[in-house]
């Protein structure tokens, strides 16, 4: 049976291109993670997939993009593809979505085996040790890393390491609200609204440009 999803144009790249990272940044509003779950949804829905979706800290489930996912399968219409459970999200056809923090679990990363994709959202705050211990953990054949986040400052490890200078097998896009095409008219206001009290904080909030110090240094 064919089904007609929505999907942003910009991020069409997640499912029609191979690449080692897939790189996501920019500002809020742009549809990152909404577009990131619905490509991997659809992965997984069209063949057996084992996917690891990582952060830096998850200290429970409740932390994690369990809902997100949950809540776009259910918007799909693909509930019948997919068997949501407490920890995990399984698929009919075997995939599975696992999630996990990357600080607090050194070693069950390193023991994570056939991940086909890794999606490690907000990663502007993986630090190095992070980043070295989760990039040789996912070393299945034709396995890809998807990175999503709203950077901060140019000397963040994860925009230095992916945006300024990065990999070889690397698409990186940066995303933004006007990417967006169902970017919320309610945000529409707090965006403008920053724009008039603070310039820069909206390059950094809405455009997804770094600040060069932090806020009070």
């Amino acid at each position: 049976m064919k089904q007609t999803i929505e999907f942003p144009a910009k991020l069409s790249f997640l499912l029609s291109e191979k690449h080692r990272y897939k790189v996501l940044y920019g500002g809020r509003g742009g549809a990152k993670s909404w577009g990131i779950v619905r490509a991997l949804v659809v992965k997984a829905a069209q063949s057996k997939m084992r996917i690891l979706c990582a952060r830096e800290i998850q200290n429970s489930i409740r932390d994690s993009v369990h809902k997100l996912i949950s809540d776009q399968i259910q918007s799909m219409g693909l509930s019948a593809h997919f068997e949501l459970q407490r920890d995990t999200i399984k698929g009919i056809n075997g995939s599975e979505f696992l999630f996990k923090g990357l600080r607090m679990n050194v070693q069950e990363i390193k023991s994570t085996e056939g991940i086909d994709v890794c999606w490690v959202e907000e990663a502007q705050t993986v630090s190095k040790a992070s980043w070295d211990v989760l990039i040789p953990t996912i070393r299945k054949d034709e396995s890809e890393i998807w990175i999503s986040f709203n950077p901060e400052l140019d000397t963040d490890v994860t925009y230095k390491r992916f945006v300024l200078n990065p990999p070889s097998n690397a698409k990186v896009v940066k995303v933004n609200w006007t990417d967006n095409p169902w970017f919320p008219k309610e945000l529409v206001a707090e965006k403008d609204d920053l724009k008039l009290r603070d310039p820069d904080a909206y390059l950094t909030v809405w455009e997804g440009n770094c600040r060069s110090v932090l806020d009070g240094a």
